[in-house]
């Protein structure tokens, strides 16, 4: 469904930068995915242990932000730090997180559609990964379809910057030399959607969860206030811009 469609001169469009989480390949259920991999840790699972795996998430950005550093190592500390049970347990928050990483290609799913849009949409227009995560998860997930030989790069925090601001997105106009009004920015969240906008690129917010008009929240509508296109489903990419 097409929610909000403001994008004008889709004609002139020839790069697609894609994030890859919760747009391209889409979570089952983040809850039962930890409680998965702290059972195989032999650690409790509590909402606790969730919150703290928010926390760790958040601060994680956070640190990147502020020292540009975004390993590996750094969110296995943070996971420590806030899962408080992990402790407890006599676990690292490394193994946590080499657990989680194991388990994550498992846990994600894409709709029916995706991999053969991609296809459709790789034949006229180039395209890029972009995550806020780390690149090795990236391609085990993209592998996992078969999804890497349409992307002409694959980019993640760990080799430009975090998408919290529109200077990741200049580092990326830049590094491949692309006109950001031929450019549009596909995502599923404000790391998305604000910065590439205050980038200049286009973009199209993508929110599987939105049914009816009472599930867009206020903070949803500002994202779709923001975008020049708001969609609920994958193929919805391709009918925005061939319209």
């Amino acid at each position: 469904m097409i929610i909000m469609d403001k994008l004008s001169n889709p004609s002139e469009i020839n790069t697609l930068i894609f994030d890859i989480d919760g747009t391209i390949t889409r979570w089952k259920n983040i809850e039962k995915f930890l409680q998965k991999s702290l059972t195989m840790l032999g650690v409790p699972y509590t909402k606790e242990a969730l919150n703290g795996l928010f926390l760790a998430m958040k601060y994680r950005e956070v640190h990147g932000l502020v020292t540009k550093e975004t390993s590996e190592d750094i969110y296995s500390s943070l996971l420590e730090n806030y899962i408080h049970s992990l402790k407890e347990h006599q676990v690292k928050g490394d193994d946590l997180k080499n657990t989680m990483f194991e388990l994550e290609a498992s846990e994600t799913f894409l709709s029916p559609e995706t991999k053969e849009e991609i296809d459709l949409l790789s034949q006229k227009y180039n395209l890029i990964a972009y995550t806020n995560w780390f690149r090795n998860q990236a391609i085990k997930k993209l592998a996992r379809y078969d999804l890497i030989k349409y992307f002409q790069a694959i980019h993640s925090s760990q080799d430009s910057f975090l998408k919290t601001s529109k200077f990741s997105f200049l580092w990326l106009l830049k590094q491949h030399q692309l006109d950001a009004k031929k450019t549009v920015h596909i995502g599923d969240s404000k790391n998305d959607i604000v910065p590439s906008h205050c980038a200049g690129l286009y973009s199209i917010y993508l929110d599987y969860d939105i049914s009816f008009s009472k599930d867009i929240t206020k903070e949803k509508m500002k994202l779709i206030n923001i975008a020049d296109a708001s969609i609920t489903e994958f193929k919805d990419i391709r009918r925005i811009l061939t319209k």
